[in-house]
């Protein structure tokens, strides 16, 4: 029989957060500050790395795909410092793209763990209470995920029943997140089709990147599926392939933006 999770378990901790995405950023700070402990964003690897260096952190959930510098790398320069509590630090990877050999890569790199994104709230509490326990910390109980069904309804594109569930209701969290993502991906539109014109294809495939995760959560399976076609694009299929799926992408986008921003106005 599941137990439920005891999400106030894990006493006073202090966890960096190294993404880039905006959506990302709020989301993960407003699940776990609501664990009750502090949380800290990073940008970068960089940025995550000066503030291994310069602070006090109890674990680091590490976003891999990040500018400046990338998770692994960072992670790599975390585990050469010349301070053994920081450079054992638990780290756990972040990734909205998980392949066969990703966890092999992810260990020789020095990290403890991974964790794919979209995810909910109990896969991120267990992975962080797991990794804190190698540390000493007695967290209890341990169990099971649930598995989630979503089912649109009403001709919607999205569908926020999981993002409801893991704010406890709060709609004003769930507003200022959907504005969040209308940016995000207005943006993230505009300038992939600026690189489109001119020619630089593995750009375009890092900025459809930054919408993959940030589309998962919010239930907006046509738009990620369009997404994650780009970013699967070789080199050589990008010239022939990409330009129509831009063009999808971006038919697609301005559907469900119309949805969002009808349902959630400024």
């Amino acid at each position: 029989m599941l137990q439920e999770i005891n999400y106030r378990s894990l006493g006073k901790r202090r966890i960096l957060v190294a993404e880039d995405t905006s959506v990302n950023q709020f989301l993960v700070r407003r699940i776990i500050e609501g664990w009750g402990l502090e949380v800290d964003i990073a940008n970068n690897g960089q940025e995550a790395l000066s503030m291994v260096q310069e602070g006090e952190y109890d674990l680091v959930l590490m976003d891999i795909q990040m500018p400046v510098m990338d998770g692994i790398e960072a992670t790599r320069h975390i585990r050469q410092l010349p301070q053994s509590m920081k450079a054992t630090i638990p780290i756990v990877a972040l990734t909205a793209n998980f392949l066969k050999g990703d966890r092999e890569k992810y260990r020789a790199a020095g990290m403890n763990d991974f964790l794919p994104k979209p995810f909910n709230e109990s896969a991120l509490f267990v992975v962080v209470s797991n990794n804190l326990q190698q540390q000493g910390v007695q967290i209890k109980p341990k169990v099971p995920l649930r598995e989630e069904t979503i089912v649109h309804t009403n001709g919607k594109l999205y569908d926020l029943t999981p993002l409801r569930g893991m704010s406890g209701g709060d709609e004003v969290f769930v507003h200022k997140l959907v504005q969040l993502y209308i940016t995000l991906s207005s943006e993230s539109m505009a300038l992939m089709k600026e690189e489109l014109k001119n020619g630089r294809y593995a750009e375009v495939s890092k900025l459809a990147h930054k919408m993959k995760s940030p589309s998962g959560t919010l239930k907006i399976a046509s738009v990620k599926g369009i997404v994650c076609s780009i970013v699967a694009l070789t080199a050589e299929e990008s010239p022939a392939k990409m330009p129509e799926l831009i063009g999808q992408l971006d038919k697609e986008l301005d559907l469900c933006l119309g949805q969002l921003k009808a349902d959630f106005p400024e």
